[in-house]
């Protein structure tokens, strides 16, 4: 039994040894990238990236369509792309009426595209959001609003 119970401990130490990248290879191969090693990878990365700031390319959620401003039917397809936990993203429709909420699929680890349809209950101009959920106390994050108009 005893020899077991060392056998056992010797392979999670293994384990936690290969999660945490524990190496005897000192080799400047294996050394993380310098400050200007870091920088230069940042503003190369930025320099080639179609969309301006770094704002931009960090937001969790981003909408394509409609464009803020824009003019819709009651029936309009909302597209962007977004992250959230478990790949959820909730939206609403404030306006005249009662808001419409519902759901989108996205990423869950890294960005993804979304699309859904909204159904206007009456012609106005709405507040369309979307946004995350906070995992910790469920406040909105990264909340992105556009005011359109549905005819």
């Amino acid at each position: 039994m005893r020899r077991h119970g060392i056998t056992i401990i010797g392979v999670g130490l293994a384990l936690v040894g290969l999660v945490t990248g524990c190496s005897s290879d000192d080799s400047p191969e294996s050394a993380a990238p310098t400050t200007s090693e870091s920088s230069a990878v940042t503003a190369a990365t930025t320099a080639a990236s179609p969309m301006s700031g770094a704002a931009a390319t960090d937001a969790a959620i981003t909408l394509s369509a409609p464009a803020n401003g824009a003019t819709v039917g009651r029936s309009f397809v909302v597209r962007g792309s977004g992250v959230a936990f478990e790949g959820t993203l909730l939206w609403s429709l404030d306006g005249p009426g009662e808001p419409i909420t519902g759901y989108a699929s996205a990423g869950s680890t890294q960005k993804q595209p979304f699309q859904f349809t909204v159904e206007a209950r009456e012609a106005g101009t709405y507040k369309l959001t979307v946004y995350r959920e906070s995992a910790a106390d469920g406040a909105r994050t990264d909340v992105v609003e556009h005011t359109i108009t549905v005819r």
